[in-house]
């Protein structure tokens, strides 16, 4: 059984990689100042971020009088959200890009500062309606397209220990270096299949909203990846070459499949500890002894006088046949669960 566990995150500096609790440092990711500066404006490739992607939000927040401080926002060149009050997180998420507040268009660091100290200072309960531009990532995508290592595409097994052929959707996510955001996700292959086993769902990471536990990531831009090391490698490279990544994903939906992806997060091949030293002579010499001397005949267990059977046939063969049907009654595991002592005594 084919398995291997790594912890990818990414992050403005570098992409690291962690084996085992094991840490691995990876090359740096070597975006051009162009590049981080066009990011940062909120500039991205046109063919990777099309305009369907983009929708205009309106979020409206309750304040409290007093609030909020306006030194707890931050913006980019480009007026795109890196940091807000813990209370608007949600609605507005990381690198949001800012319109309007309360119908007034903003367009600058100063000017939104502006807009909300007034507020803060009138010492009312007010609302803040904040328009703001946002890329949605996720579009679903037909079975029809996808990829060749899909569940779906793969052949009929009765085996329980092959994940179910049915019972999925398919999505294309398209995920984005964003000025100071990173991308932290657990991953892990099985069965030549690599699934996402956690997500860092801090506001920053450009994965919250986008995968789910269980995920299984079929597909990296153009090459499809069955294993963590082919994984983190196409990711490297996409995020170096673009700065954006698109992403295949399976989705587990119906009962079979969900089950199936649960049991393959929940497993964990843990290695078998290596014997102590002088076990290992002990084991070795008693070996050349039983190499050199033989077997001890056993001593019998029976008491009193036994048949001799050395020279008996003690195992006839016919060629009769007769086939019998073994039936067992269907069971809860839960039910083979230890009973408490309270419950023992009731």
């Amino acid at each position: 059984m084919n398995f291997s566990e790594k912890v990818i995150q990414f992050s403005e500096s570098k992409l690291t990689i962690r084996l085992n609790r094991s840490n691995m440092s990876a090359e740096p990711l070597n975006l051009s100042p162009e590049k981080r500066r066009a990011f940062r404006a909120g500039r991205f490739p046109e063919d990777k971020i099309t305009k369907d992607m983009i929708r205009e939000v309106t979020c409206t927040v309750d304040c409290a009088p007093g609030t909020p401080n306006y030194k707890e926002f931050k913006v980019t060149e480009g007026m795109l959200f890196t940091k807000v009050p813990s209370n608007m997180s949600p609605p507005i998420e990381y690198c949001d890009k800012l319109l309007k507040i309360n119908g007034v268009t903003i367009t600058t660091k100063r000017a939104m500062q502006e807009a909300i100290y007034k507020l803060q200072k009138a010492n009312k309960s007010h609302y803040l309606v904040f328009t703001i531009r946002r890329i949605i990532g996720v579009e679903r995508i037909d079975a029809r397209s996808v990829p060749s290592n899909a569940s779906i595409k793969k052949p009929d097994s009765t085996d329980m220990n092959v994940k179910p052929k049915s019972g999925y959707l398919y999505y294309k996510v398209v995920l984005i270096y964003f000025p100071r955001s990173k991308l932290g996700i657990n991953v892990k292959s099985y069965a030549d299949v690599v699934y996402v086993e956690s997500t860092d769902n801090s506001w920053g990471s450009t994965t919250r909203r986008f995968l789910y536990l269980g995920d299984a990531i079929l597909k990296v831009d153009d090459t499809e990846v069955q294993t963590v090391s082919a994984t983190q490698k196409a990711l490297r490279s996409g995020f170096q070459k673009n700065g954006v990544v698109t992403l295949i994903i399976e989705r587990a939906t119906d009962q079979a499949s969900v089950h199936f992806v649960r049991d393959v997060l929940h497993y964990s091949k843990v290695l078998d500890p290596f014997l102590p030293h002088d076990v290992m002579l002990t084991c070795k010499e008693q070996l050349a002894h039983y190499e050199k001397n033989g077997f001890a005949e056993p001593e019998p267990i029976y008491r009193g006088y036994t048949k001799d059977y050395s020279s008996a046939s003690r195992v006839s063969v016919t060629k009769k046949v007769e086939v019998k049907n073994i039936k067992a009654e269907h069971f809860n595991p839960v039910m083979l669960s230890k009973v408490t002592d309270e419950i023992y005594k009731k």
